[in-house]
């Protein structure tokens, strides 16, 4: 059984958010990889934002890299991006109480399907963007 860790991931506006993982002791060679942002956990509707493994690591998406054999275990990075422009459109203003300036909070769960195990989310909590003044 996987017990998913609860972690706030923090994104900057107007810059792209990039967040690398390290993975030991599985291998995620052929793992389905998914990450959903919503407004809140369990909110109805489509998700604002999905991502899914691409592994490209400069494109959108989740990608799996570095893989090496570290100690007799399987080691890899699992790296989160996502564009500056897909970021600047998360505004949910009015949607969940936010002012424009402020940080908006919304959910994110990460979610792996190893062949031979079951779907699990792995990772869950908050996904902060961090309001800035400079748009260049």
């Amino acid at each position: 059984m996987i017990i998913p860790v609860n972690e706030t991931l923090t994104a900057y506006r107007w810059q792209p958010f990039v967040n690398s993982i390290e993975v030991e002791g599985v291998d995620l060679g052929a793992a389905s990889i998914s990450l959903q942002l919503r407004l809140y956990p369990d909110a109805l509707g489509d998700a604002l934002l999905t991502l899914t493994r691409n592994d490209n690591p400069s494109a959108q998406g989740i990608a799996v890299r570095d893989s090496a054999i570290i100690a007799g275990l399987p080691t890899q990075t699992l790296q989160i991006r996502i564009n500056e422009t897909t970021l600047e459109q998360l505004m949910p203003f009015p949607n969940n109480g936010t002012e424009p300036g402020e940080c908006v909070n919304l959910a994110y769960d990460l979610v792996i399907d190893l062949p031979g195990f079951a779907k699990a989310r792995w990772m869950s909590g908050s996904f902060a963007i961090v309001p800035g003044a400079n748009q260049l």
